[in-house]
């Protein structure tokens, strides 16, 4: 065990994850290697993702943490980059339907209108930020008690 935290850096069940990671990895590029069509098509929208993330997302993103970070106090930076990474995950994950993308397609598979999730995103955006907020006022609440306690 001593052996393996020096050659490897974690443990055996950090191990074992990892394995069953590339395992499951390598099973969808065996799937997709199998259907030539939709393996280009695999590889066109990986390509073009690195692309739009390294050359337009990762710099906009870095811009607004550091503006973010310059204009708010040193404590309030976690309570507003938290709030922004799980609105920005949940956008990523769901885009196409937020912006309205694919609508007639999923009508006509389904007979259900893709309409309001633009208003629900924003929805969950205010409610996620409103409780960040609330959690901030209320630390600081606290430091307050605490050093005045003392």
């Amino acid at each position: 065990m001593k052996l393996l935290r020096q050659r490897y850096g974690g443990g055996p069940g950090q191990l074992l994850a990892t394995i069953a990671c590339f395992a499951i990895a390598g099973a969808a590029v065996v799937g997709w290697s199998q259907r030539h069509k939709d393996f280009e098509a695999v590889l066109i929208w990986f390509a073009a993702a690195i692309v739009l993330h390294d050359l337009v997302l990762l710099p906009l993103y870095s811009l607004l943490d550091r503006v973010t970070v310059a204009r708010l106090p040193a404590q309030a930076a976690a309570y507003v980059r938290v709030p922004a990474l799980i609105c920005g995950l949940v956008l990523l994950a769901v885009f196409p339907t937020v912006l309205g993308f694919g609508a007639h397609t999923a009508q006509h598979a389904s007979g259900v209108t893709e309409h309001g999730y633009l208003a629900r995103w924003l929805a969950l955006t205010g409610v996620v930020f409103l409780i960040s907020g609330l959690a901030y006022v209320i630390s600081g609440r606290r430091s307050e008690s605490a050093s005045v306690a003392e």
